[in-house]
């Protein structure tokens, strides 16, 4: 099982909901958490009525763990209902503040990656982050990917973050990734929300091939031309 930390201060859950299906179709397990402030996907990812306020439920082949409060409230769950965590080839944790970092972090995240905008907002709750996982990480570097998320940064708006972070001590890793700004991308997440299948291979060529890149390096045992060759085959 390997733990991979999605953090950031932007709404990645669409961008959450489609890395894990292109893991999936490469016939791996996943468990999305959803570990952000607001909670966004259980108003997205359906359940059954009185299910409770925490749970596990199933969506296109993956499942998730919506409502949580913390890691160790996840670990309780799933010892009550006889699921082996460890069983899960992939987990997910989207985490978008400090204090769902401070509960659900990992001590052994295997990748991190970073989401950045350049909105004011995003700069400065991304500093916060920052600092947090420095507190928790006793390592010489901050090892992270960062992911350039649905916004144009300019090289002022670069340099004002890199400099805000400066002395986190901070060692980016190669390479980073840019997730695109597409009506398509868009559209296609809003249908998807809809129709209850998960489709990445409508999505636009930019944002397909950065997931399989993505894919590829998380399973660090396939090219991302196999895993672009299974998307478009895939209609599950």
């Amino acid at each position: 099982m390997q733990v991979i930390g999605l953090i950031g201060y932007v709404d990645k859950y669409d961008f959450a909901i489609n890395l894990a299906k292109a893991i999936n179709v490469m016939n791996k397990s996943v468990l999305v958490v959803d570990a952000t402030n607001d909670k966004k996907l259980q108003a997205i990812i359906p359940s059954l009525d009185n299910i409770g306020d925490a749970y596990i439920t199933q969506y296109n082949n993956i499942d998730f763990a919506l409502g949580f409060k913390s890691l160790h409230d996840i670990e309780n769950y799933t010892a009550e209902q006889g699921i082996n965590l460890s069983l899960y080839d992939y987990i997910l944790i989207d985490i978008d503040t400090t204090a769902t970092y401070e509960l659900f972090r990992s001590r052994n995240f295997d990748r991190t990656y970073f989401f950045i905008d350049t909105s004011v907002l995003s700069v400065s709750k991304n500093k916060e982050l920052v600092k947090s996982m420095r507190v928790y990480n006793k390592e010489e570097a901050l090892k992270i990917t960062k992911v350039l998320y649905r916004a144009y940064m300019s090289r002022a708006a670069e340099e004002y973050f890199e400099n805000q972070i400066e002395s986190y001590n901070v060692e980016w890793q190669e390479p980073e990734y840019e997730i695109p700004i597409d009506e398509i991308d868009k559209i296609t997440d809003i249908d998807s929300q809809f129709s209850g299948i998960i489709e990445i291979r409508k999505h636009s060529k930019m944002f397909i091939n950065t997931i399989a890149d993505l894919t590829s390096e998380i399973l660090d045992e396939v090219t991302a031309k196999e895993v672009i060759r299974e998307i478009k085959r895939r209609k599950d």
